[in-house]
């Protein structure tokens, strides 16, 4: 029996547990009920008939297609924090309220195309606002709730706070701090929405304004997106076929195709086969990790806390940035498992541990997507205090250039799976790191402040050839070079650098590193070496990046260790040892 989604999130679920861990996972549970529910047989078809009768005659109406999972009123009252969305309150379809779509295409009119609020037509659709009451004027446009042409389907969603004590607190944005998932409900990728507008009263000009309505709205779905997280890229809808609305000079734009060279492990809340993609909200929290590596040591960690706020937004203001990004193609999506027997695995499984599941704790293998899915990225940017649409775009890219020159997406991507390289992109883009800190605004590093998080500032890299030609045998080859090195530092305590937790000697005073600022023992860092596999017409390539960690246990030492660790991988690589 198919119970009603809004009820069960707001007042059937069961109760919470009481056992702490049970509580842990009870909001994914219950969230992944509501999604699971089925529509009732024919409910959604009979009530669109009245739906569209409602409407009245003369009323427009057209589709559109969701490019991106479609989150809205996360915040509405449920018993889970920021996990909820606007169901229909009697038959629990999701659907876009009518007051939104008005206040979306009001927005996309004034601050993508330049209308005045002063303007005929503005006042003629939306109406004019004014102190006096008879002196205001409604709009002659309705914007009608828009519903599903099929039941839409649900999926949990999650979001992943990396740095809390760096956002609440302004501490600096190491790499110690556990991640904080919170998910939340969302409609899948692919939905099918039905939009109406029609005249409150008639017009002579009633046919020309209802098509101006309609322009704007379907220009704020593709442009600006409906509902929560859209500068993440949730909310957005296809143009039918249409161009895409031109934006005005207030906004900057940036479009590239991302191509995928080596494999990447994808996943939502899920880890499954069916969200095995490419999130904005991933692209986006690497695009803000990268930035924060451009400036950290070359302002003070408080300056650019502020300044990432202006720039990719904080719980009080919006961002100034958007990324949206589309597939181009079908991924192939395979399950990352082990070749059976005893014999020693390949090298990719070493830099890959833990992607291979575990059956005795009940854990599947990982899932991912071959090399060569492409993306189509756009980043748009408006101005922010201080800063041009421009200078915010450029921010963006230099995060972006930094990223593929450095870094990867998904898990183990500093293990060289994940690697993507930029192609077509519509703008030049930096050649070296000066131009890269020009784009930011850093001009000049006159006085060289040590870096309390990773930073771009204090970096040692190499490139190293892995003599092959098979993207599998070049992480088999990069493997094989890592292993040989730690297999060979084995148990000293030094070995720290490269990232924790890992296997020491158990000596009292070597368990755990003191957090230097506050001295709280903690057990966990990630490593601050990452592969990033090239293809090159001879055969595959990795960029070895080292971003000195001032934490393991110092910049000096960490340098010192890291290096020995390229230097040693190279060796292998060039004389198999």
């Amino acid at each position: 029996m198919s119970l009603h989604p809004g009820l069960l999130l707001d007042k059937q679920h069961d109760p919470w547990p009481v056992d702490k861990k049970e509580q842990a996972e009870f909001p994914r549970m219950v969230l992944q009920q509501v999604a699971g529910q089925a529509e009732p047989a024919g409910l959604l078809a009979s009530k669109r008939k009245l739906w569209q009768a409602a409407q009245g005659e003369g009323a427009i109406r057209w589709q559109a297609q969701t490019k991106a999972p479609l989150a809205l009123h996360l915040s509405r009252a449920t018993a889970f924090e920021n996990a909820g969305l606007c169901l229909h309150p009697l038959y629990g379809f999701a659907y876009l309220p009518g007051s939104g779509l008005k206040g979306m295409a009001r927005a996309f009119a004034l601050t993508v195309q330049g209308i005045k609020e002063t303007e005929r037509d503005f006042e003629l659709v939306f109406g004019r606002e004014a102190e006096k009451e008879e002196e205001g004027a409604a709009g002659y446009v309705v914007f009608h709730d828009a519903w599903p042409v099929s039941w839409p389907k649900l999926e949990v969603d999650i979001v992943n706070c990396h740095h809390g004590a760096y956002y609440r607190e302004g501490e600096p944005p190491e790499d110690w701090e556990d991640p904080v998932p919170v998910n939340f409900l969302a409609v899948k990728p692919g939905a099918r929405f039905e939009f109406a507008l029609s005249l409150r009263r008639p017009h002579e000009e009633g046919a020309r304004l209802l098509e101006l309505a309609r322009g704007w709205l379907a220009g704020a779905l593709a442009v600006l997106g409906a509902g929560a997280k859209t500068a993440a890229g949730y909310g957005r809808f296809g143009t039918g076929g249409q161009p895409r609305p031109p934006v005005d000079g207030r906004r900057a734009e940036f479009e590239c195709t991302l191509r995928l060279v080596s494999p990447a492990f994808l996943a939502g809340a899920n880890q499954g086969r069916e969200d095995c993609r490419l999130r904005g909200a991933s692209m986006r929290g690497l695009l803000r990790w990268w930035w924060r590596a451009l400036h950290a040591g070359a302002v003070p960690v408080e300056e650019m806390r502020k300044l990432e706020g202006r720039i990719w937004g904080t719980t009080e203001a919006a961002s100034a940035v958007q990324v949206e990004i589309e597939g181009l193609g079908e991924a192939q999506v395979v399950q990352w498992t082990k070749p059976p027997g005893d014999q020693p695995a390949p090298g990719r499984f070493y830099l890959a541990y833990g992607m291979e599941g575990n059956p005795k704790a009940n854990r599947p293998a990982r899932y991912f997507i071959k090399p060569g899915m492409k993306w189509r990225l756009r980043l748009s940017a408006r101005g922010a205090p201080g800063l041009t649409a421009e200078q915010v775009r450029d921010h963006a890219v230099a995060a972006l250039w930094t990223l593929c020159r450095m870094g990867g997406v998904g898990a183990k991507s500093r293990r060289g799976f994940g690697s993507v390289s930029i192609e077509s992109p519509s703008r030049r883009l930096p050649d070296k790191w000066n131009e890269t800190f020009s784009m930011v605004g850093i001009h000049a590093i006159s006085e060289h402040r040590k870096p309390q998080s990773p930073s771009v500032l204090e970096l040692s890299t190499k490139m190293l050839d892995l003599r092959a030609k098979d993207v599998m045998a070049a992480l088999d080859r990069l493997g094989a070079a890592y292993r040989a090195f730690t297999s060979g530092e084995k148990h000293k305590p030094e070995k720290v650098a490269l990232g924790l937790p890992r296997l020491i000697h158990r000596r009292p005073n070597q368990e755990k590193l003191l957090h230097p600022a506050d001295e709280k023992k903690y057990s966990r860092h990630a490593s601050p070496l990452h592969f990033r596999l090239v293809e090159t017409p001879q055969g595959y390539v990795v960029r070895v990046s080292a971003l000195h960690s001032p934490h393991l246990p110092d910049l000096a030492t960490s340098k010192a260790y890291l290096e020995k660790c390229m230097h040693r991988m190279e060796e292998f690589l060039k004389h198999g040892k």
